[in-house]
């Protein structure tokens, strides 16, 4: 069907709807945790599963996505994508135990995977290569799904209160319905370079290494004596992080090239991206066990305080005037620095247990951070990589960044579990963790990140 040339504002109104589905579905799921393990009887393992399956499969797949949509082109790779998060929703709708509700779960982060890179590459198309078009309109593709993905655990929690668990998926179906009749209608397909290859072997052992590494974080928090099957998977994983290491090196065909990876942009991009989400729903999660179990709010409570998170839509659409006026790395390292001391009051407000209204005072600069420096980063991202590779470079950034999220809600949710210690120390310990991990990248950017490369970014 024939499209007509949309505006960017419309392109990045219609792209977005792609992006609101995929990021709705982290932020609408975490509030629902406490009432799944009522639902479901899981434990802490098994609640941790519902964000990594969908994150681990969307984090893996991005990287064949963005070689399909510079394959086979980037419109039709976006319209497969929403549907197949429209039929894993409706799977995740009628599940009757978390295994089921952990397949859809897969189903919708394969679709996740298809729509993101491409959504990101027929934005990125309508600027016609001009770098301030493409930073602001990335903004605001962001801020738009930054809106709805932010005030999830609220329409979550008023969900859960006054209707059923259910319709937690069942809203992506007109969301993913209009996604598909907009795009046929009004997004017109970029050209697509057909000599892209998918790299699959190297994709195989990427989800394999990633894969393992959670399953041994996550199990780690299970119990106190680990079986031979941990073992088995600490063995899998450093096989098959070591033969990862040995393909993206030798390898000019793999899914993040090796030139590309001797960039600094892109390197120090995909560590920046993985500390980020790492720290980000780390957080989340840590917040959502902390509000509901230790302080027993309600899911209206905890999603009214996450409410606070749509000021991501105010730091999104700054950031590309700021990265115009400032430059790239002082805007970044603006956003990693607000990011960190907001981790650090965070800590304190746990570790006292304060009251429920001086959370939601402050719970507002969670997000800044890291809304000022993403889409000043991905612009930067996509800018340093081949015009042929734009959709594989965007799938590799936010791959990274998903995969940070899932050892971020492994990692850090181990330390809400109650087993080692109180919810509260935990809590605590894991927002100062997040915000050293701030700190650092915040180092790396100054030290690596050179103003001459990316000045006119």
């Amino acid at each position: 069907m024939k499209a007509h040339r949309p505006s960017l504002l419309q392109a990045a109104l219609v792209t977005s709807l792609g992006y609101i589905v995929v990021q709705l579905d982290v932020t609408i799921v975490n509030v629902a945790l406490p009432t799944f393990a009522r639902i479901f009887q899981a434990d802490m393992s098994g609640l941790q599963w519902i964000p990594d399956a969908y994150v681990i499969v969307f984090a893996a797949l991005l990287l064949a996505a963005g070689g399909l949509s510079d394959r086979f082109g980037s419109r039709r790779i976006n319209l497969v994508g929403m549907v197949i998060f429209l039929f894993a929703s409706l799977i995740c709708a009628s599940a009757t135990s978390i295994d089921i509700m952990i397949v859809g779960r897969i189903g919708q982060g394969v679709g996740a995977a298809l729509i993101l890179p491409s959504s990101l590459t027929l934005l990125s198309a309508v600027s016609e290569g001009d770098a301030v078009l493409r930073t602001k309109a990335i903004g605001w593709w962001s801020a738009i799904g930054g809106i709805i993905s932010a005030a999830g655990p609220f329409i979550g929690g008023l969900i859960l209160k006054y209707s059923s668990w259910h319709a937690l998926f069942l809203i992506n179906i007109p969301l993913c319905l209009a996604g598909i009749i907009f795009t046929l209608y009004i997004i017109k397909e970029p050209p697509c370079h057909h000599r892209q290859k998918v790299d699959t072997k190297g994709i195989v052992i990427f989800i394999i290494a990633s894969f393992s590494l959670v399953f041994l974080l996550i199990n780690f928090g299970k119990k106190s004596v680990h079986s031979l099957s941990d073992l088995s998977f600490i063995i899998l994983f450093f096989i098959s992080a070591t033969l990862l290491i040995r393909h993206l090196r030798n390898n000019e065909y793999a899914f993040i090239p090796p030139t590309l990876l001797r960039t600094p942009i892109f390197s120090m991009g995909l560590l920046l991206g993985a500390t980020m989400n790492f720290s980000f729903y780390g957080s989340i999660f840590i917040l959502t066990i902390y509000f509901q179990v230790y302080r027993e709010f309600s899911p209206v409570m905890t999603g009214l305080a996450l409410l606070t998170f749509t000021i991501i839509a105010v730091a999104n659409t700054a950031s590309g005037y700021l990265s115009e006026r400032f430059g790239p790395r002082l805007t970044i390292m603006t956003g990693l620095v607000t990011a960190s001391v907001t981790y650090t009051i965070l800590a304190f407000l746990t570790y006292t247990d304060a009251s429920y209204l001086a959370f939601v005072c402050f719970l507002f600069l969670m997000p800044i951070g890291g809304g000022i420096a993403l889409p000043t980063l991905i612009s930067a991202f996509i800018h340093a990589a081949p015009a042929d590779k734009t959709a594989t470079a965007s799938a590799a950034i936010n791959s990274i960044r998903q995969i940070g999220g899932a050892i971020g809600v492994a990692l850090l949710g181990l330390l809400v579990s109650g087993v080692h210690f109180p919810v509260n120390v935990g809590a605590a310990t894991g927002f100062l963790i997040a915000a050293f991990t701030m700190l650092i990248t915040v180092l790396l950017t100054y030290t690596m990140f050179y103003e001459s490369e990316i000045k006119r970014v």
